[in-house]
């Protein structure tokens, strides 16, 4: 089950028919990966793309799918580059040599401040 704004997302953000796009849904919802199978930075940013309460998302194929208590797919949009990266990005810049950005910029440090 789907909406039409969901459906319509889907044909604008993969290139897909309509016919296809509502298949598309059909296996993210059933074969989507939910939040507990993700690390902490993931969880987070899933965590804020659920506005309302009772939605959950699902990532599936790069693409993150808002779903309604009744499993209904709201909506759909691509998960940023860095998701399910693991050490090669701080936030949307990419890093290119770890050591070096661990040791000028040490994380832990800067917590301690905050």
């Amino acid at each position: 089950m789907t909406t039409y704004h969901a459906l319509k997302r889907t044909h604008e953000r993969t290139g897909l028919n309509i016919k296809s796009s509502a298949k598309f849904i059909a296996n993210a919802i059933e074969r989507g990966k939910s939040i507990n199978t993700y690390r902490e930075k993931e969880k987070n940013y899933m965590l804020r793309r659920e506005l309302k309460k009772g939605c959950r998302t699902l990532i599936y194929n790069k693409y993150c799918f808002i779903l309604n208590n009744e499993n209904c797919c709201i909506t759909m949009y691509s998960v940023p580059e860095w998701f399910e990266k693991k050490k090669n990005y701080d936030g949307k810049r990419k890093i290119k040599n770890i050591k070096k950005y661990i040791r000028y910029y040490n994380l832990f440090e800067q917590q301690e401040i905050l």
